[in-house]
C-alpha cells in the first residue's frame, strides 16, 4: 500500500479494484464513474480550437450492450466491495445505457427508495445534468443531458444537499436546496480547464458531488479518471482521493492537472504490476 492515501493508478481497473480490495478493504466513502457510454464511437483527444489531435480511445464493445454491461458488473461488484458501510456510489452516463445500467445497480445496491420500505439501501436519486453544448437532430428533440444515478450501501449515507439561488419571488435573494436536475454548463473549447481530453467533465459538477456526499478527510474512489476532474475536485476540497484509468494519455493529464494546484498534497503515482 503506498504510503500517502492520494494515489493515481495506471492500469486496468478490474485489477486495479481487486489490489485495492486486498490493500485498504471496505473504507471508501465515495466511488464516482463516469465510465465508457457504449456509443460506438471514436473518441479523439482534442486541441483547444476542437481539431482532433492525439488517438484517444475507443468506445465499442464487442456484442455491443451486452458486452457493456458484462463489463460493467464485473466493475460495479467490486466498486460495492469496496464501499464504506455508510458510502454511496454516483455513476455518470446517459440515455444509451441508464436503464440497463440502474435494473444492475438495483440488484447489487438493492431498490432503496424505489422499494416498498422508505430508506434502504440501494436507489436514491436519479439526477439529471442538464447543459447546452451539443448538436441537435432534425428527426428528434435534441439530447441535452446526462444521468447521475446514485445509490447508497446501506440505509446510512452522507448527504448535504446543495444550495442553488432560488428562482421564486417569494424566496427572491435567498438559497434552496438544489433538486434533481442541474443546470451546469459543459465546457465550450475555449474553457480555461479544458484540457482537450475526451469525455471531461466540468469541475463545478464534481465539486457539487464530491461536498454533497462526503466529509473533509473522506476517501473518494475513481475508477474511470480520465482527465482527473473528480481528483482535483477532491484534492481542492480536502478529501483523500484514488484514481485509475487504463490510458496512459489519462494518467498524464491527470498527473499534470493535480500538480499545477496550489498547495498540492504528496501523492503516488502507481503502475499495475
Amino acid at each position: 500500500m503506498a504510503d500517502v492515501p492520494n494515489r493515481l493508478i495506471h492500469g486496468d481497473n478490474r485489477e486495479t479494484l481487486d489490489r485495492l480490495r486486498v490493500e485498504i478493504g471496505a473504507v471508501v466513502n465515495l466511488v464516482y464513474i463516469d465510465p465508457p457510454f457504449n456509443s460506438g464511437t471514436h473518441r479523439p483527444f482534442l486541441n483547444r480550437d476542437g481539431s482532433a489531435d492525439q488517438a484517444g480511445f475507443s468506445d465499442r464493445f464487442e456484442n455491443h450492450l451486452e458486452g457493456f454491461m458484462d463489463f460493467m458488473k464485473e466493475r460495479l461488484v467490486r466498486i460495492y466491495a469496496l464501499l464504506h458501510e455508510t458510502g454511496s456510489l454516483v455513476l455518470h452516463c446517459d440515455y444509451r445505457t441508464s436503464p440497463y445500467l440502474q435494473v444492475l445497480c438495483d440488484g447489487i445496491f438493492g431498490l432503496g427508495d424505489r422499494g416498498p420500505e422508505s430508506h434502504q439501501a440501494g436507489f436514491r436519486n436519479e439526477i439529471i445534468w442538464t447543459y447546452g453544448l451539443g448538436g441537435s437532430s432534425k428527426r428528434c428533440y435534441p439530447k441535452k443531458h446526462d444521468c447521475l444515478l446514485w445509490y447508497s450501501k446501506s440505509s446510512e449515507w452522507t448527504f448535504h444537499p446543495p444550495l442553488v439561488p432560488a428562482t421564486s419571488q417569494k424566496m427572491k435573494g435567498q438559497m434552496k436546496k438544489c433538486p434533481d436536475v442541474w443546470d451546469i454548463p459543459s465546457l465550450n473549447n475555449m474553457a480555461k480547464e479544458r484540457t482537450g481530453y475526451p469525455t471531461q467533465k466540468p469541475l463545478a459538477l464534481l465539486e457539487r458531488v464530491v461536498n454533497a456526499h462526503t466529509e473533509p478527510d473522506d476517501l473518494v474512489l475513481d475508477a474511470f479518471c480520465g482527465s482527473g476532474t473528480t481528483l482535483v475536485a477532491a484534492e481542492k476540497l480536502g478529501r483523500s482521493w484514488i484514481g485509475c484509468d487504463a490510458q496512459e494519455l489519462a494518467i498524464d493529464t491527470a498527473s499534470d492537472r493535480i500538480r499545477n494546484l496550489d498547495n498540492v498534497r504528496p501523492f503516488a503515482l502507481e503502475k499495475n504490476r
